[in-house]
């Protein structure tokens, strides 16, 4: 049983660091920019690039949460099922902005055929989508998978499967994200400011250096063995389920 968790600690680590990767190059700066609908027509490879990309980040992120769940729900179940519940959400919330992203794209192809009687409309309709993508990406998917992080955190710390300062950086990363979205909500900062990467560059670390203690380390083994110990009828049921 233990070493079927190691293996998917390890595992969860190297999803950990892809997810950084496929989220850097899920970025289309074509999007962010003032003149949009031009500049996403001129640069359509790039946007359809960082579609990818999302997609395959929206992907890793659930295949982390389905991966955490057996194994985090033995400290909390109910803490685990808010954790996979928000990540579902904030998944599904990642192909939301895709999609409204290839959306953009579409509109955008049209936006340079079309007569100068129709371009108010269609600046409108492309107002109306970059706007939802923005709230989709950059507010709610982030509160979604911060608050399931938080909840995450919180078993870690019950667990000690991990060690408590990763869980309390953990923790202090997703609130500061939380409030990064809260202002873009209230239209208080921008999206792709100094402001917002500073409050969300805690967060972005802490993945990384959870991701490298994962795929090093992986979970406390006298924490797993203990509770091997302590739960036998779990851990054979659990055994019998990997085989």
């Amino acid at each position: 049983m233990n070493h079927g968790i190691e293996k998917k600690a390890r595992i969860v680590g190297l999803f950990l660091f892809i997810g950084i990767v496929t989220g850097i190059f899920s970025i289309a700066p074509a999007i962010d920019s003032t003149n949009y609908l031009t500049e996403v027509n001129t640069n359509s490879n790039q946007v359809i690039t960082a579609a990818i990309f999302q997609f395959t980040m929206s992907l890793i992120y659930l295949g982390i949460a389905i991966l955490l769940y057996p194994i985090v729900k033995r400290y909390s179940q109910s803490l685990s099922i808010g954790f996979l519940s928000f990540r579902v959400i904030a998944v599904s919330l990642s192909i939301v902005g895709t999609i409204l992203m290839l959306s953009i794209l579409t509109l955008s192809e049209n936006y340079v055929d079309v007569s100068s009687n129709n371009l108010l409309e269609i600046e409108t309709l492309g107002n109306i989508l970059k706007s939802s993508r923005d709230y989709a990406n950059h507010v709610f998917m982030i509160l979604a998978l911060c608050t399931g992080n938080v909840m995450l955190y919180l078993v870690f710390i019950k667990s000690n499967l991990i060690p408590k300062w990763i869980s309390f950086w953990g923790i202090t990363g997703a609130v500061l994200s939380i409030v990064a979205s809260g202002l873009v909500l209230f239209r208080e900062i921008d999206i792709i400011t100094v402001e917002y990467m500073v409050l969300n560059a805690p967060t972005a670390i802490l993945e990384l250096v959870l991701g490298i203690w994962l795929m090093l380390k992986g979970f406390d083994k006298r924490i797993l063995k203990a509770d091997e110990y302590e739960n036998p009828d779990s851990c054979t049921l659990g055994t019998i389920h990997n085989g």
